[in-house]
């Protein structure tokens, strides 16, 4: 991945995003397969304007403090539909769905 960045904030940033975008498609409490993150961080990382929502999202969330609140849902704003797409394409299916199809 570093040879689409070298910028820490971005990545940082860029990787919270995609966890928490996870979290709200899968129902689940944790991150995605390292392969499908890496898949949507790289899908962010190529587009100017995600990269530029996702580190203002980064500072406004304050990603890189530990809080004792619950998470705020992500905006749905043109960021969120175009990274939830790509994420619903890549990632495996969630638990709880699985289960329920059984």
């Amino acid at each position: 991945m570093t040879g689409l960045s070298e910028d820490e904030t971005l990545i940082a940033s860029a990787t919270a995003y995609v966890i928490e975008l996870y979290r709200e498609l899968s129902q689940e409490n944790g991150a995605p397969t390292p392969g499908t993150q890496n898949q949507a961080v790289a899908f962010i990382l190529r587009d100017p304007q995600l990269r530029r929502a996702v580190v203002a999202w980064g500072r406004s969330a304050a990603i890189d403090e530990a809080v004792a609140r619950p998470p705020r849902r992500l905006p749905q704003d043109e960021t969120y539909w175009r990274v939830a797409g790509f994420l619903r394409e890549v990632m495996d299916e969630p638990v709880f769905l699985r289960a329920k199809r059984r």
